[in-house]
């Protein structure tokens, strides 16, 4: 067998390879050539710096990285790792970072992330084994709106910029990669973003994804907590796109921000541990 990047491999390739190792996952899903083409996009997905295991030519393991600069350091952010049913249990999984992690410190990368269902045991200790740790728990939600209160003093309006140091001091919890400001600035186009207003002072916003059905991040100031201003924002979503969300990998430890989900309807669907290995202790 032979390890390399995935740089030049075809998409069908992957997406067929991608379909084979997730048929029997936790939660079984298949996607196609479009979804995991869109999905790479929205992962910041690097061939170059993701790796694939093949045998006599055929890819039969991967790891999909992608690529980003936060708080000035690179990370690399794994948005997939797959191998398929036959070649299980051969340890592949930890060759692939062997292979890989001398590219990514060649090339300055600080850290890798990454995000794995708590009861996927084996992937845990796969991961644990190649020096990755546990920086924080979290939980997603999926659910139909319940009936909300709102609030009729505020004005809501489309975001046409996003002020992000203005909406990051409405934050408790830090998003993880895939609801980050870097992913939703470059994806801003195909996302629905909705500021509430008081007197023409930014409060409170919501960015939804209509394609999934997905709240990539939704904030109130401190300042107007308890106003029913995030009851608000999803009331006007609801309107237009449905009654049906979902929101991944909220921050266990945010009492607000899981109390709210619950309080909507939503219920939780999953818990994920955010890992991490650091690269240049």
């Amino acid at each position: 067998m032979e390890i390399k990047t995935l740089e030049g491999i075809d998409i069908k390739e992957i997406v067929k390879v991608f379909n084979t190792s997730f048929a029997d996952y936790f939660i079984p899903f298949k996607l196609t050539e479009d979804q995991l083409t869109a999905k790479m996009l929205a992962d910041k997905t690097a061939l170059n710096l993701s790796v694939g295991v093949f045998d006599k030519g055929e890819l039969v393991a991967f790891i999909l990285h992608g690529f980003d600069h936060v708080n000035s350091v690179k990370v690399v952010y794994n948005g997939g790792t797959g191998v398929i049913p036959q070649k299980r249990g051969f340890g592949l999984t930890k060759q692939m970072y062997l292979f890989i992690v001398p590219l990514l410190i060649e090339k300055g990368i600080s850290k890798l992330q990454l995000e794995v269902i708590t009861e996927n045991t084996q992937a845990i200790k796969s991961y644990e084994k190649s020096g990755f740790e546990t920086i924080r728990e979290l939980l997603c939600y999926k659910g139909n709106v319940a009936f909300l209160d709102t609030n009729k003093n505020i004005e809501l309006k489309e975001l046409e910029d996003y002020d992000w140091e203005l909406m990051e001091s409405f934050w408790d919890i830090y998003p993880t990669w895939q609801n980050s400001k870097s992913v939703i600035n470059e994806l801003k186009h195909s996302f629905v973003s909705i500021g509430a207003y008081i007197k023409n002072q930014l409060i409170g916003y919501v960015i939804y994804n209509p394609t999934n059905k997905r709240i990539q991040q939704i904030a109130v100031s401190k300042d107007f907590r308890k106003s029913k201003i995030a009851s608000t924002l999803i009331i006007a979503l609801k309107e237009k796109h449905g009654n049906t969300f979902s929101i991944i990998n909220v921050d266990k430890r945010s009492k607000i921000a899981n109390e709210f989900f619950k309080k909507i309807g939503l219920k939780k669907t999953l818990e994920q541990l955010e890992m991490e290995l650091v690269l240049n202790k």
